[in-house]
């Protein structure tokens, strides 16, 4: 049966993109609507310094409101130069798998799509992983597409 309503997730990262064409792909195939997800957490403006310092698997925790805006409307560029027409762009605070699975559930989505970079880390049994956390608790399908090199 095809999908008709595919979501997923971006940080901006290389690996997320490589979800996000994943993604386009599949909608494509199914001639479903595609929702790209960004998740920022609003911060004092000062902070935007810290950025640069912080490692690059942990800045979707400090990307403000236009970063992530930018890095949704570069996923949808990913999407229509696969092919699809029906993108939407959900951007918001709050925690990436959340906001995937609030998506998912809005949308009445039937898959979700992560990338599973971060998964392979010590660090995922202590702060938990987006994939994994959706993986638990998604509303559809869920499809981990092998991001890490």
């Amino acid at each position: 049966m095809p999908y008709r309503n595919v979501v997923v997730g971006t940080d901006g990262s290389e690996t997320a993109e490589y979800a996000v064409r994943h993604a386009a792909e599949l909608a494509k195939a199914s001639g479903a609507r595609l929702t790209v997800v960004t998740a920022f957490t609003p911060r004092p403006e000062e902070e935007a310094k810290r950025l640069e310092d912080a490692p690059e698997d942990v800045r979707w925790a400090i990307t403000d409101a236009t970063s992530a805006d930018e890095r949704a409307r570069r996923a949808r560029t990913i999407a229509r130069d696969v092919g699809v027409e029906d993108v939407v762009m959900r951007v918001d605070a709050g925690d990436p798998a959340a906001l995937l699975i609030d998506a998912a559930d809005d949308s009445g989505a039937d898959v979700i799509v992560v990338g599973s970079k971060g998964m392979t880390s010590a660090k995922r049994f202590v702060l938990g992983s987006v994939p994994n956390k959706v993986s638990h608790h998604a509303p559809s399908d869920v499809l981990i597409v092998h991001t890490a090199p």
